[in-house]
């Protein structure tokens, strides 16, 4: 660690992370005894997302996929089909168009979809009708889907427990991997954006790593997700400013 550099005339205004009132404070309940650090640890004065297993991380759980049909093509026309037949498959049921010589089916609609865990895309899906006709194979596209993030669970409370675990390092805001983390879910708290900051404003969450940045009310702000939180005292990026659940400024 080098020598002492420079003297503050003044002390700091907040401690990112750390209460800025008296004002009650809440935390999010965790599943089972107590929210740890996830996997490669947790940063401080951030937010933070329960991963579903107790664990937190700065960035919410992966989404899960879901797969609808989106294009039908005819792979065998099959016999005996009429126009208006319903032909059901694996995902979801179609309805004959279009009908050659014979009932044999040229073309087909999507009728419904549902969605599903794999892709269904395929060639030669066989079906079942209601009518008489038989024989029709189809060819299904497939597109999947993500589930957007949802908001973090809470702010990723100070309480100056982290410990530096390399001797080389000065300073940490990482809370190491299975350690202890509060989560809160209302209160006034020092931080800081990485945006300037306007009391009134609200205060977005990066989807990324959890830093905050700010804008209007209802206003997307790329790769981050809104909060419940308001700017009470702004300031410059990077400067501690305040943030409150009680108080919109």
């Amino acid at each position: 660690m080098p020598f002492q550099n420079q003297v503050n005339q003044e002390l700091a205004y907040g401690v990112p992370g750390t209460f800025a009132s008296n004002n009650p404070d809440a935390s999010a309940v965790p599943p089972e005894g107590a929210y740890v650090a996830g996997t490669g640890g947790c940063t401080i004065a951030a937010f933070g997302w329960d991963q579903g297993d107790g664990t937190v991380l700065n960035a919410p759980p992966a989404g899960s996929i879901t797969y609808t049909v989106t294009a039908l093509a005819v792979n065998a026309g099959g016999t005996g089909y009429a126009v208006g037949d319903t032909a059901a498959f694996a995902g979801g049921k179609a309805t004959v168009s279009t009908i050659g010589t014979g009932g044999v089916v040229t073309g087909v609609n999507i009728q419904s979809a549902t969605a599903q865990s794999t892709d269904p895309t395929a060639t030669g899906v066989a079906t079942t009708t209601n009518g008489s006709g038989s024989g029709l194979t189809l060819n299904v596209t497939g597109a999947g889907s993500t589930a957007a993030a949802g908001a973090p669970t809470g702010f990723v409370f100070n309480d100056r427990s982290a410990w530096i675990s390399d001797i080389y390092d000065e300073a940490t805001m990482v809370m190491p991997q299975g350690y202890m983390v509060d989560l809160k879910t209302a209160g006034d708290y020092f931080a800081a954006a990485s945006t300037a900051a306007t009391a009134g404003q609200k205060v977005f969450a990066s989807t990324t790593d959890g830093t905050l940045s700010t804008g209007a009310a209802g206003a997307t702000v790329e790769g981050a997700i809104e909060t419940n939180f308001y700017v009470t005292l702004g300031g410059s990026a990077g400067e501690t400013i305040t943030i409150s659940t009680w108080s919109r400024g």
